[in-house]
């Protein structure tokens, strides 16, 4: 039991541990600068909380009483003595109510052999001892079962709580970011000059869903290589805007907007050639305007 439970728990951790990384370097690596740029102050993560604070729904019967764990096996295997007196139940046992079910059944058996063995050969004390065993055995491996259920589910409730929480931090920390346009002046600024952009959008009828000024405050911005055009890019918690320059020696810019919920985003690794080697890119695909639902372009 021990060993299938330190397995389940270690996989329940290191998938809870894992989780948790990642949000953390969501909200480091792309939220952080957002935050020192509008001199915000960022929410805190939540505090771990040590598995023995959850509730276990399991009371363990072992080490109540030793010395009558002792002196029962002592008995058992001199010649099973103690199967033809029935145990003292106002004694608290160390084993639970399942093994102490077993043991009483036991007793009861090896007590109605003794009284028809004038109808019949009573079983042998090795027949009599296998069954014993067996019965026994089989209790203690239901409570056991019982035990790592308590307390597997007792690990699934932290991990389940702490997934929820880093949930939250994520959820806490854009909604931080979103709702600072009335009460910080260079978050304001930021969605100004984001909706400033968005005017000389020249795809903004046809997207489906409307934009808010006072919520779409760009959650990132950077710098960006469209193509062979250098520009910016700005994104909010509905869309993505790029701003990009035409030629760079006469200026000009042309700016494209997307719904986040129009666009797939894939990430291509980086190129291993020697004769080629290229970066790390993203590739956009959105929904074409005005054709069948399936149909997707690149951007």
């Amino acid at each position: 039991m021990i060993v299938s439970l330190v397995k389940t728990a270690s996989e329940l951790e290191i998938y809870a541990r894992e989780f948790e990384i990642s949000c953390e370097k969501v909200v480091d690596a792309v939220l952080r600068p957002t935050f020192e740029m509008y001199k915000l102050s960022p929410p805190q993560l939540p505090m771990p909380v040590p598995l023995t604070a959850y509730p276990l729904d399991f009371r363990a019967p072992e080490g109540q009483c030793l010395l009558v764990a002792c002196q029962f096996c002592f008995h058992l295997y001199l010649s099973l003595i103690p199967l033809l007196t029935p145990l003292k139940s106002e004694i608290c046992q160390p084993w639970g109510t399942d093994v102490q079910a077993a043991l009483e059944k036991i007793s009861n058996d090896i007590v109605v052999n003794s009284t028809t063995v004038n109808d019949r050969m009573m079983p042998s004390s090795f027949e009599l001892s296998e069954k014993a065993i067996s019965i026994l055995v089989s209790a203690f491996q239901k409570q056991n079962d019982e035990e790592q259920g308590a307390r597997l589910g007792r690990k699934n409730m932290q991990v389940m709580d702490r997934l929820a929480k880093m949930q939250a931090h994520k959820r806490n920390s854009i909604a931080k970011i979103r709702g600072a346009y009335e009460s910080n002046l260079l978050a304001a600024k930021a969605a100004d000059e984001f909706h400033t952009l968005r005017q000389k959008c020249s795809n903004v009828g046809s997207l489906n869903d409307a934009i808010d000024a006072v919520l779409d405050v760009p959650l990132l911005i950077c710098n960006v290589l469209v193509g062979n055009s250098a520009g910016t890019c700005y994104v909010t918690h509905s869309h993505i805007l790029f701003n990009t320059q035409l030629v760079p020696i006469l200026g000009g810019s042309k700016v494209h907007l997307f719904s986040i919920l129009d666009v797939d985003v894939t990430i291509n690794a980086p190129s291993k050639s020697v004769l080629s080697p290229l970066p790390a890119s993203i590739s956009f695909t959105t929904a074409v305007y005005g054709k069948s639902r399936g149909t997707r372009e690149e951007v």
